[in-house]
C-alpha cells in the first residue's frame, strides 16, 4: 500500500507546518521547491524568491510541466507514505495522480492569517523586505496572476484538489482536522484506522 498526499496552497497558509506533522507520523517528504533550489545554485543564482519562480518556470518550459516531480519519482516509489509539498502547476497534480494514485489537499487560510504569517516568518529570517505589499504582489504571481501555463498557477491547482484543510484555528486544532482527514478521506478507503496506521509506522503511540 502506498499513500501519497499532495499539498497546495497560497503563500504562508500553512503547507510547511502540516508537512512537519505528516513526517512526524512517519510520511516521507519531498519538496518539488528543493528541486527548484538545486537547479538554482546549479546556475549560480541567488536564492530569491524571484529567482526561485522564474528558475522553476524555465525549467517547467523547457522539460515539460511535470519535470519537478519527474525528477523525484524514482525516490518516491520507494516509500510508503508520502507528502509532497511545493506543487504550483496543475500538470505535477496531473503526474502525482496518475504516476502514484496520489490525492491533492488544499490548505486554506484567511488572507489576513497568511500576512501575518508571512511577516512573522519573514521577521524570524531576517528578511528585512517583507511588506504588506511584497506579500500582494508575491501571492499574486504565486496564485497564477501573468503567469504563462507553465509557470506558477497555484489557483489552477486548487481548484483541482480533492480535499481541503483549513487552518484557521491553533495548530493543535490543525493537527486534529488532519488526523481526521487522515481517517476518514485517506486511510478509510485502504481499510485502515489511523491507530492501525499509526502502529504500522511505530512513530506515535496508538490511543
Amino acid at each position: 500500500m502506498q499513500i501519497v498526499i499532495g499539498l497546495v496552497g497560497p503563500i504562508a497558509s500553512g503547507k510547511g507546518t502540516i508537512s512537519e506533522y505528516l513526517q512526524s507520523l512517519g510520511f516521507t517528504y519531498f519538496s518539488l521547491s528543493n528541486v527548484v533550489r538545486e537547479e538554482t545554485m546549479a546556475r549560480g543564482l541567488e536564492m530569491t524568491r524571484k529567482n526561485l519562480q522564474d528558475v522553476g518556470n524555465d525549467l517547467r518550459e523547457t522539460y515539460g510541466g511535470a519535470v519537478l516531480v519527474n525528477r523525484l519519482e524514482e525516490r518516491i516509489r520507494k516509500e510508503d507514505f508520502v507528502v509532497i509539498d511545493g506543487i504550483r502547476n496543475p500538470e505535477e497534480i496531473f503526474a502525482i495522480k496518475n504516476n502514484f494514485g496520489g490525492k491533492i489537499v488544499t490548505i486554506s487560510a484567511y488572507k489576513n492569517r497568511r500576512v501575518e504569517r508571512y511577516l512573522e516568518r519573514a521577521k524570524v529570517r531576517g528578511e528585512d523586505d517583507a511588506t504588506v505589499s511584497s506579500f500582494k504582489r508575491i501571492d499574486e504571481r504565486d496564485l497564477g496572476k501573468g503567469e504563462a501555463e507553465s509557470g506558477q498557477q497555484v489557483q489552477a491547482c486548487i481548484d483541482l484538489a480533492d480535499f481541503t484543510l483549513k487552518n484557521n484555528g491553533t495548530i493543535e486544532e490543525f493537527h486534529q482536522n488532519c488526523k481526521e482527514m487522515l481517517d476518514n478521506f485517506f486511510f478509510e478507503s485502504h481499510k485502515m484506522s489511523f491507530a492501525e496506521v499509526a502502529l504500522s509506522l511505530s512513530k506515535i503511540p496508538v490511543s
